[in-house]
């Protein structure tokens, strides 16, 4: 046999190799009926009853098992959606906040006399903080914890242009719930750096404020 024929009994049953896979992968597009009752693949014959066959197994194997488990896509974790969080105000990206907080979340910064209660008003108070600052102001998170997966403590500080900001320590505290198949935080709490640090005066006015309770304990009502 020239090489000339062999090229093209090569070429031929390449082409039919291809046109058989799609048939087998897309039943749609070729029907049974529609193929002749054998094929020529050289000095080999290929009858239809294998195709067929082939087909059915493809169809079998391609069929997920009644008890087959189908995995579903977990929510993104505690940490992440937490680091989210801390990226979107680094980069004054309010619309990336929203889908992070659960429509009833409370925050709690401890520098105001009152929670923030609800999406709406969170998401007004870190309008106002984006902006009264600019990014050269950052928040970077020093450790964030990973291990739980419905509550996040994270420490962290603030950098001006690469340089640590003045008295920015601080500490939060984040539980989160998965609503709606999305991990969201339900509450929230800041504990920032005090600007003025009474040091050991502190011990003073708690011994104080312990006096006062022992003996008024009528007094813890008002707090």
């Amino acid at each position: 046999m020239s090489h000339k024929n062999e090229d093209i009994i090569k070429e031929t049953t390449m082409s039919f190799t291809a046109s058989l896979v799609s048939s087998l992968a897309s039943p749609s597009l070729v029907q049974l009926q529609d193929l002749p009752h054998s094929f020529s693949l050289g000095n080999k014959v290929v009858k239809l009853t294998t195709v067929a066959r082939s087909r059915r197994q493809l169809s079998v194997a391609c069929t997920p098992a009644a008890n087959d488990v189908v995995l579903e896509t977990a929510p993104t974790s505690a940490s992440e959606v937490v680091s989210s969080f801390y990226a979107a105000i680094n980069s004054h990206d309010l619309s990336s906040v929203t889908d992070l907080i659960a429509q009833d979340c409370v925050y709690e910064d401890l520098v105001f006399s009152s929670p923030f209660v609800g999406r709406t008003a969170i998401l007004d108070f870190f309008g106002k903080f984006i902006g009264s600052t600019s990014t050269d102001l950052q928040f970077v998170i020093d450790d964030i914890s990973k291990e739980d997966s419905s509550a996040v403590g994270v420490s962290w500080h603030l950098e001006w242009k690469g340089k640590n900001f003045p008295f920015s320590k601080g500490c939060s505290f984040y539980r989160l719930e998965v609503i709606d198949g999305k991990r969201q935080i339900v509450y929230g709490r800041d504990c920032v750096e005090p600007a003025i640090k009474p040091g050991e005066t502190v011990l003073a006015a708690i011994k104080g404020v312990t006096w006062l309770l022992q003996k008024f304990p009528q007094l813890a009502d008002q707090f």
